[in-house]
């Protein structure tokens, strides 16, 4: 049997340019990012991010913190991947386990989940994920859900994600339609890199 850990922004939902408009929102004397800009941040680590946007490290946490609850009221306007919801119901239908590890908070997830209809198709959701966790916690799902790690995959848009799948000893499956791009996804060896979420079904299923 198949095991699939999804990360929730950016690879289930849309929410990159939410949290540009929260930041510009936030700090309204910044400037607004053009779409050059926006493209030139995705291919650049967190903590480059942060410098860019001249955020301290120390304040990240907070501002995910703030973010969150603002997100909270907003579940309803941010639109889901393209195509993903189809992609989780055939994941199902094929009898393949579904959890999701994201440091969003868990009230926010199956909210969003619930919305679409898609909560039901999850054994179980991990929430408030340290920036820094996210190995620990993989390892986590598969020791408490007899996972076989071979069978295990876990699906992220960002570095950070392929490095904690690294980690934890399972494929990992980078998108390039979310937080981080292509070029920065490839320079750290996913397993896979896929442009659409269709695509994500043509590897478990293979």
């Amino acid at each position: 049997m198949k095991n699939v850990i999804f990360d929730f922004d950016g690879t289930i939902v849309d929410s990159l340019y939410f949290i540009i408009e929260m930041y510009e929102r936030w700090y309204p004397k910044t400037r607004h990012f053009n779409q050059l800009e926006i493209n030139k941040l995705r291919e650049e680590s967190l903590i480059k991010i942060a410098e860019e946007l001249r955020i301290r490290p120390w304040k990240l946490p907070l501002l995910i913190i703030r973010g969150k609850l603002e997100m909270n009221k907003k579940l309803g306007q941010i639109k889901m991947i393209p195509g993903i919801d189809k992609t989780i119901i055939e994941l199902k239908k094929s009898n393949t386990n579904l959890f999701i590890a994201s440091s969003n908070s868990p009230s926010n997830i199956k909210k969003y989940l619930k919305i679409h209809h898609l909560r039901d198709n999850f054994t179980r959701i991990y929430g408030n994920v340290g920036l820094l966790s996210k190995a620990k916690v993989i390892s986590k799902i598969i020791s408490t859900n007899n996972l076989n790690a071979e069978d295990t995959y876990y699906i992220g848009d960002e570095v950070r994600d392929i490095k904690a799948a690294q980690k934890a000893g399972i494929k990992v499956i980078a998108v390039s339609y979310g937080f981080n791009g292509k070029k920065i996804l490839s320079k750290h060896n996913p397993d896979f890199l896929v442009d659409n979420s269709q695509d994500i079904l043509k590897i478990i299923l293979a």
